[in-house]
């Protein structure tokens, strides 16, 4: 794997040097070393619209105008991850090059400490993964840490062999769903193409769709009556499930899909993030999770 990673971050050098001529490499270390005051070297993974220099305790990146950096945004996400993200700042132009300065976070990508994470049984990846929590977790706001804090607590429980694995339905919008409108009766489920293997339950975050619905500047509310049609649904859901009886881990795992389905949404480059406070996931999530109905519909 190292060598794939080198023989990829040395291409990826060509390239980022051809596209951006006529800046070349050795200006740029010499440009690293001017602005965080050491020697410089190229990192050992590279990005593909990008070339990073290590200098100390300082990372030095230099970016063409076409991928330069917001730094208004990334001053927010530094707030919302300050144990996880480095401190970014504009450090001057080489030519046509934007060039930054960061913090060195210091460590290794994941993929160059493969051997090291998955020996003993995985034993250093459940730090990572603890703190992958914890990472995920900072980015929404206190009042969910306590419900967020639980659930990853509980996570371990929802892989025990007696807890099965499903295939689970990533998009149960109203869309998706197929009733026949004499009868209320549904009579089909359609767009799988996403569907994932994971724990049973994780799916039932969909029941949420129809107890209410999304409103224009309102955002998501609840039916009036919802509580007595989610009693409707729980009463049908335990005759269904016969002589099998599940116990709390189902609401586990119906928190943690809806998390997962509406916890990030997608910035103006198309980049999976954090779902921001007065999204329309966020007020979502508000209702859904913590119970804050702003609003039902009538």
């Amino acid at each position: 794997m190292e060598a794939l990673i080198s023989d990829l971050s040395h291409y990826q050098i060509s390239e980022f040097f051809s596209d951006n001529a006529p800046a070349t490499q050795l200006q740029c270390n010499q440009e690293a070393e001017r602005v965080a005051g050491a020697p410089a070297s190229p990192s050992a993974v590279q990005g593909g619209t990008s070339y990073t220099v290590v200098a100390g305790d300082s990372v030095v990146q230099f970016r063409g105008a076409a991928s330069a950096l917001n730094l208004e945004l990334l001053g927010y996400v530094e707030a919302a991850y300050p144990d996880f993200v480095p401190h970014h700042q504009r450090a001057g132009k080489l030519g046509d090059l934007d060039v930054y300065l960061m913090d060195n976070i210091g460590g290794i990508s994941m993929y160059l400490a493969r051997e090291e994470l998955y020996r003993n049984n995985f034993q250093l990846l459940h730090q990572t993964l603890h703190d992958y929590a914890r990472f995920l977790a900072a980015g929404l706001p206190s009042r969910f840490r306590q419900t967020l804090d639980s659930l990853i607590a509980r996570l371990p429980g929802l892989f025990d062999k007696d807890w099965p694995m499903v295939p689970n339905h990533t998009d149960l919008l109203e869309n998706n769903l197929h009733v026949d409108p004499g009868t209320g009766r549904l009579v089909g489920v359609c767009d799988w193409k996403d569907a994932q293997i994971s724990p049973f339950g994780m799916s039932l975050g969909g029941l949420e769709t129809m107890l209410g619905m999304d409103r224009v500047r309102k955002g998501w509310c609840y039916h009036a009556n919802h509580e007595a049609l989610r009693s409707v649904f729980w009463e049908a859901f335990n005759q269904a499930m016969g002589e099998t009886r599940v116990d709390d881990r189902v609401e586990v795992a119906r928190l943690v899909g809806i998390f997962l389905a509406h916890g990030w949404e997608y910035n103006e480059a198309d980049e999976k993030v954090v779902v921001g406070e007065g999204s329309y996931g966020f007020m979502y999530l508000d209702a859904a999770v913590l119970g804050n109905l702003a609003s039902t519909s009538q």
